[in-house]
């Protein structure tokens, strides 16, 4: 989707990288990755949940795996936790990562904040994201404004405090936490594989097989903190499914901001 590339910023910019961080890794595969581009690099692997011992013990010798909230970081009083401590010094990194998000963080400006006090000048924070919409291929035609499930999905996330925009709406919170934007690009993260997008057409295989196979469960919990629940939630689950893979070709926006602490 965004050329066969996990990180977009190691291949348009030239800078020094002793110490990379991926936020949220969940499986880890992009913190091996970027290892791998940053041999010489320390690089942090953190979520919320461990890692998978496989993927952990295929990790090179540069990789430290830990479980830290970066929301729960505060500069001004290190946490107890000594790699949160390490990692999160002010000055202290080079590059920070970050990929889907959007259902993990309830605070961009916090997040963003964060990533500039503990970036060194010229260090390079990269985050790549969805808006919630559905589009058809090629175009800005937005197709889900008229789905009730939708609506009720939007309403959740708002309850819970998550931005819809998570993609579309960095590089503006990054400008306002003091970050130098380098490049915005857009991409169609797609759910159904379309001849009309090549670039994008694994991505909907990829997508079918192994995104929306979880997609009740995702609104089971987030319909459900409405007290949406039962034969209703049956009702709009079987909407959703069928609306997200009804179009040749429909997707997400999914934005990639880079942007460089000065």
């Amino acid at each position: 989707m965004i050329g066969g590339a996990t990180c977009l910023a190691p291949s348009q910019y030239e800078w020094n990288v002793s110490k990379a961080v991926d936020i949220g890794c969940g499986t880890g595969v992009a913190t091996i990755q970027t290892a791998a581009l940053f041999p010489a690099a320390t690089v942090y692997g953190l979520d919320l949940s461990s890692v998978p011992q496989d993927v952990q013990a295929k990790a090179p010798a540069n990789v430290i795996w830990a479980e830290v909230n970066v929301l729960d970081v505060d500069l001004d009083h290190p946490a107890e936790d000594p790699v949160s401590r390490e990692v999160f010094k002010p000055g202290n990194l080079d590059y920070i990562f970050g990929r889907m998000l959007f259902l993990g963080i309830n605070d961009w400006s916090r997040y963003f904040s964060t990533a500039y006090h503990s970036l060194a000048a010229g260090g390079i924070v990269e985050h790549q994201d969805l808006d919630w919409k559905f589009y058809r291929v090629g175009t800005d035609e937005c197709l889900s404004d008229r789905w009730e499930w939708h609506r009720a999905v939007l309403a959740s996330a708002e309850q819970a405090g998550l931005s819809t925009r998570a993609g579309s709406d960095a590089a503006l919170t990054m400008t306002n936490m003091g970050l130098e934007i380098l490049s915005v690009q857009t991409y169609e993260f797609s759910f159904v594989p379309s001849s009309k997008n090549p670039s994008s057409e694994a991505m909907g295989r990829y997508v079918q097989s192994n995104l929306i196979p979880q997609y009740p469960e995702l609104l089971r919990k987030m319909l459900g903190a409405r007290g949406i629940t039962g034969t209703e939630l049956e009702r709009l689950t079987k909407e959703c499914l069928r609306d997200i893979s009804s179009t040749e070709g429909i997707h997400q926006k999914y934005t990639v901001t880079i942007a460089r602490r000065p």
